[in-house]
């Protein structure tokens, strides 16, 4: 959507906004005056989001422009990273950061989290606002992978991306065998939910830690600096991992199955069998782990799993 003169909104004087105030109250009074009552509804509950959504736009411009001070450059970076703001520029035409550049700082935002499972994603091309990604390391040969785009590569190029038609990835992997490149198209509302994790601190080199979601619990564990996160049953016994123990980066459940907690839960002893890890991601100090979105029940929270 662009200004519907073609004209930048910052050369609109008074009366040019006088004008358009006047037309959308017209526009209102028809919206009021239709006699189909199911398209008034309707109408009348678009209106209301769109004025929510801007509403909430502006007050984050000011926000941001408080907290940032009179540093003209400042206010500028601020409010093209803010998620709010970047969306309004987005829907006018008038985002100042290339397509590419935003998703290739996108990607790098989920780089920590596939290196810290021995892999990484690469940029192979972007055309006509499409993407072509690339797994590699460990990642290619995951069977999570797609878990893995779903959760966290997807979520992150939705949130800088919108714009973007959709992306592909080759050398995914699905129920053991390989899926060439699978596509994924620009689903609006698609983003996970991300949890945060409490007490992560504490967690000691070694230490494994549940996490009870709404659904089921997870896994925690801390390699050396690196924090981990998989679905606590063993694939090979279903018995919760959480009973095992965590030693040199393989993981034992209770039944003596083995795993490679460091490179996305391999299997050590049948690479036929694996674990299902879970995108977990380090910012600003805490720790979040991608889960599908849900309906809101209980709230999470954490237990320490005992000492191995």
């Amino acid at each position: 959507m662009s200004n519907h003169n073609g004209s930048s909104p910052f050369s609109a004087n008074a009366a040019d906004l006088n004008r358009e105030g006047h037309r959308i109250q017209e526009l209102v009074e028809k919206i009021q005056g239709l006699p189909d009552s199911a398209a008034r509804a309707m109408l009348q509950e678009c209106l209301e989001a769109t004025l929510s959504f801007y509403g909430h736009g502006l007050e984050r411009i000011l926000q941001i422009i408080e907290k940032t001070g009179v540093d003209g450059r400042k206010v500028h970076e601020a409010l093209v990273q803010d998620g709010g703001v970047s969306g309004l520029l987005l829907i006018h035409g008038l985002h100042p950061v290339p397509l590419e550049k935003r998703l290739t700082v996108a990607l790098d935002k989920v780089r920590p989290y596939m290196q810290s499972h021995g892999g990484n994603v690469e940029l192979l091309r972007l055309e006509n606002e499409h993407a072509v990604l690339r797994l590699e390391g460990h990642c290619k040969t995951c069977p999570s992978s797609t878990v893995t785009l779903e959760l966290a590569v997807r979520h992150a190029i939705e949130e800088a991306c919108p714009d973007l038609a959709g992306f592909e990835v080759e050398g995914t992997v699905k129920n053991g065998a390989s899926q060439g490149a699978t596509s994924f198209a620009h689903v609006p509302n698609a983003a996970p939910d991300w949890k945060r994790i409490e007490n992560t601190g504490s967690l000691r080199d070694g230490g494994l830690m549940t996490f009870q979601t709404e659904s089921e619990p997870l896994l925690v564990c801390r390699i050396g600096s690196q924090i981990y996160a998989y679905h606590d049953r063993c694939p090979a016994c279903n018995t919760p991992l959480h009973l095992g123990n965590l030693q040199d980066a393989t993981l034992t459940c209770g039944m003596g199955h083995r795993f490679d907690a460091q490179h996305a839960g391999m299997g050590l002893d049948d690479h036929d069998i694996h674990l299902d890890p879970v995108p977990l991601l380090v910012r600003d100090g805490e720790v979040k782990v991608a889960l599908p979105h849900v309906a809101s029940g209980a709230p999470s929270h954490l237990t320490e799993a005992a000492a191995p």
